[in-house]
């Protein structure tokens, strides 16, 4: 899978997802379950209900690679 820019997303990504239709947001770490499906430990969202685990939406921006290296289109830096 990758993020809205072409970024591979990976295990232990810190990623941006949000809803279109919506102002809903959620921060957090990428995981992949047993199936294969990728999946978020959540560790802030505007949405209620205080989800802790959720999908990786298809809006969705990648802050900063497991490795803790940042993309560019984060950095604004020229790639």
């Amino acid at each position: 899978m990758e993020d809205s820019f072409g970024t591979p997303i990976e295990e232990g990504d810190y990623v941006l997802s949000a809803a279109s239709s919506s102002s809903y947001f959620k921060l957090g770490v990428v995981y992949f379950a047993p199936s294969g499906r990728p999946m978020m430990e959540v560790t802030r969202s505007n949405w209620s209900g205080g989800i802790r685990r959720s999908e990786v939406g298809s809006n969705v921006l990648v802050l900063r690679k497991a490795d803790g290296s940042v993309p560019t289109y984060v950095t604004g830096e020229a790639g």
